[in-house]
């Protein structure tokens, strides 16, 4: 009878004990879930402004050239119109009407490109990024299975084994391992992987005369050492371990790491990240129409302030008669051409001050010459030579231009120029693409996902080997480019 009662005593007061651990782990159970849950909505909310900030480039670039280039569009209509010579005034010489309302045309036609290109690439990036924050990078509110999964009722004690509900402390261990990264952290793996093997092949824990296995499989297991053999038989006081109900939470974790806490099982998501992979993907479609956007609009403004240079030289010497008038106009706009040219074009990529490119200056010699007061036929020859050298710098302008457009097509690098050809900011990674036209590398600003150590060595390494078949920066649609040549 005494026998009885004093199990009777130890079952209840176990029962008691257990049951109240088991309240108390639910509570930190629902709180580690809210509280993974929200760290998780915060991660995924920082990745949206990645996708945001990425896709957001493109759209500022078009707030800033949409403008402009729409003003110069008007601009190039309006002298198209107004600005015709020979109305009120004997018709000038045909070589300087012929090119001055070329370069206009030639504006007009680059300025339109331009600015499709512009509203083309803010476009598709605008679409990318609404398409991955909506069905890829969303925001993971728990469903209300995985919030009653999560939450547990007191009744659900019963559903323990009856070793847990009837464990006695400090003399009976934990039927359950401890979960990775807790107090056992820094154990090594033989013997994590013998804490297992002591209560899959012993039965009740503790109980090592009724295993298969012989202590010696387990001191092999275990290393020899003793406090490890301990954690291998589960010596009650001197081997970690939890309750079943942990091990089995963490095993269901693994096969829906989606009703984890993390939204990610046992795991932080891997880098590289994935959203950042996708937004790569991504600006592979509109790349291309973002850098030669900038192409462009040097390109249509260059001419446009050409054919306002000829347009002054023949309204100065053609209809008012002032010569000098039109040299300095042709000279000064001439040079803001070559400065332009010089800030968006590098100098060892064909960026220095090209001669060509003062065709207004070299016809105001030869308007000079056509009006002159006391004309000759050897004036009149040298007047039309002069003019024909006017159409030969154009046609060498048209090159150049046609040769720093063109993709570089060279091996890539992770070292981007600035102006004047200093090297760029060399603490990050900075790199000037095959495609990239390397003389407008200093202006193009394309900005894009960051890349691990790992995949920058790869492509490093690809490079060197001549297996850059799968570099993300060569597989870029090139249409803008066609239609830019």
């Amino acid at each position: 009878m005494l026998g009885g009662g004093v199990a009777k005593q130890v079952g209840v007061f176990g029962f008691g004990y257990n049951r109240a651990n088991y309240k108390f782990d639910q509570g930190q159970r629902w709180g580690r879930f809210t509280t993974g849950r929200q760290m998780e909505i915060k991660r995924t909310s920082m990745f949206r402004e990645d996708v945001t900030d990425l896709a957001s480039v493109s759209a500022s670039k078009l707030k800033i050239y949409a403008p402009i280039l729409t003003m110069s569009l008007g601009y190039c209509l309006t002298i198209f119109v107004e600005a015709r010579s020979g109305l009120k005034f004997p018709a000038p010489p045909t070589f300087a009407s012929g090119l001055y309302l070329q370069c206009l045309g030639i504006a007009f036609g680059f300025m339109t490109l331009s600015t499709w290109l512009c509203f083309h690439a803010a476009q598709r990036a605008q679409v990318a990024m609404v398409q991955l924050r909506t069905r890829r990078v969303r925001v993971p509110v728990p469903t209300q299975r995985q919030l009653d999964s999560a939450r547990r009722i007191l009744s659900t004690y019963e559903e323990q084994s009856v070793y847990d509900m009837f464990r006695l402390p400090f003399v009976m261990p934990n039927s359950g391992n401890t979960p990775p990264g807790s107090d056992e952290e820094g154990k090594p793996k033989k013997a994590k992987e013998a804490d297992k093997a002591g209560y899959s092949k012993g039965g009740l824990p503790g109980m090592a005369a009724k295993m298969k296995g012989k202590v010696k499989d387990i001191k092999d297991e275990a290393g020899g050492s003793k406090k490890e053999i301990a954690h291998a038989a589960r010596i009650p006081g001197t081997t970690a371990g939890a309750p079943s109900w942990i091990s089995k939470e963490l095993d269901a974790r693994e096969e829906l790491p989606g009703a984890s806490p993390s939204a990610h099982g046992l795991d932080a998501p891997s880098e590289p990240y994935e959203h950042f992979e996708l937004v790569r993907e991504a600006q592979k479609e509109y790349w291309c129409a973002e850098a030669y956007c900038r192409v462009t609009f040097l390109i249509g403004f260059m001419h446009m302030i050409q054919s306002f240079a000829y347009w002054l030289t023949l309204h100065n010497i053609a209809e008012l008669g002032m010569v000098w008038n039109a040299m300095v106009c042709g000279i000064t706009l001439s040079a803001g051409v070559w400065v332009m040219f010089r800030l968006d074009v590098l100098p060892d990529h064909g960026g220095c001050f090209p001669i060509e490119a003062a065709g207004p200056s070299v016809s105001c010699m030869s308007l000079a010459l056509a009006y002159s007061h006391s004309p000759s036929q050897s004036v009149i020859d040298i007047s039309r030579a002069v003019a024909i050298l006017c159409y030969l710098m154009h046609l060498a302008w048209t090159f150049r231009l046609y040769m720093v457009a063109q993709p570089a097509n060279s091996m890539a690098n992770h070292q981007a120029k600035e102006t004047g050809g200093r090297l760029f900011n060399q603490s990050a990674s900075c790199e000037t693409p095959t495609w990239l036209p390397a003389a407008f590398q200093h202006v193009s600003y394309l900005v894009a996902p960051p890349k691990t150590k790992a995949q920058l060595a790869q492509e490093q390494s690809d490079r060197e080997h001549s297996k850059a078949s799968d570099d993300p920066m060569v597989k870029i649609d090139m249409t803008p480019w066609y239609y830019t040549r």
